[in-house]
């Protein structure tokens, strides 16, 4: 395509740079950047060249806008991993111009008129605020189940697994499931564990794990959420992504962590 700064051919330059990101299996940082858009501004610092890097005076930055909910995700590990994918595409069209992404930045502020309190006096209310799947509500795009909506399709697997475990069960054994729950834990802030499943009294935390986990950041980050879990006497169980792809074997091994976690007497 003939490449220009406009917004439509920004967002099929940012459009391909996502589908890259699929074929890494870089789940995460795809997602991110699904809820993004993207523009080129002029670098404003100093030129300061330095012998082999190829910076010129004319360079540009790629700029990420992003919902506000979505800005704390956006740690360097994954910036730099987007950006990446990113430059690679800005440099197959021509743009070795583009010198790197800067931190996410919020979306401009709305329009308002002088008469705007008369306006939204006039404008029918919005959805009542929810807390299961805040970010990935805010952000839009994400897939849904029975009305609630997931971060993957492997999450809408692992509970596709669990509903069918909670048909099969008696009364007694009955559990409820709740995807995406915002909860506030103590000295971590507020978290949103994959699934939660509570039944006999019990509470067990299900975490549907992509190739992102597996860094040794992320894997430092997972220990600790799970550690301030069990401070609150509940046990995280976490299941890598691929194991979606043998539902069997996975629903098993659902039915045995329910009835050791929920169900055993202690």
């Amino acid at each position: 395509m003939t490449f220009h700064d406009d917004d439509e051919d920004l967002d099929l330059v940012l459009g391909q740079a996502h589908e890259l990101l699929g074929d890494a299996d870089d789940l995460f940082a795809q997602r991110l950047v699904q809820a993004s858009r993207l523009h080129l501004r002029r670098d404003g610092g100093f030129f300061h060249p330095i012998p082999g890097d190829n910076w010129r005076s004319d360079t540009y930055e790629a700029v990420l806008e992003v919902p506000q909910a979505l800005v704390p995700e956006f740690t360097s590990e994954v910036t730099d991993r987007i950006w990446t994918k990113l430059q690679a595409v800005l440099h197959r069209h021509n743009r070795e111009d583009v010198f790197g992404v800067v931190e996410p930045a919020l979306p401009p502020l709305p329009e308002v008129a002088p008469d705007w309190r008369e306006r939204a006096a006039f404008q029918a209310p919005a959805e009542r605020p929810t807390n299961q799947a805040r970010r990935e509500r805010a952000a839009g795009g994400y897939p849904t189940r029975d009305g609630m909506t997931f971060t993957s399709v492997e999450e809408i697997a692992v509970y596709d697994l669990l509903v069918e475990l909670q048909k099969e069960s008696s009364r007694h054994r009955t559990f409820s499931v709740m995807p995406l729950p915002g909860v506030k834990l103590r000295d971590a802030g507020v978290r949103t564990p994959d699934l939660v499943v509570l039944g006999n009294g019990r509470a067990l935390v299900i975490e549907v794990d992509g190739p992102h986990h597996y860094g040794l950041t992320r894997k430092a980050d997972d220990a600790d959420r799970d550690r301030h879990w069990d401070r609150c006497g509940v046990h995280t169980v976490r299941i890598g992504a691929h194991h979606t792809a043998d539902p069997a074997s996975l629903k098993d091994l659902l039915k045995e962590e329910l009835g050791r976690r929920l169900f055993q007497v202690s």
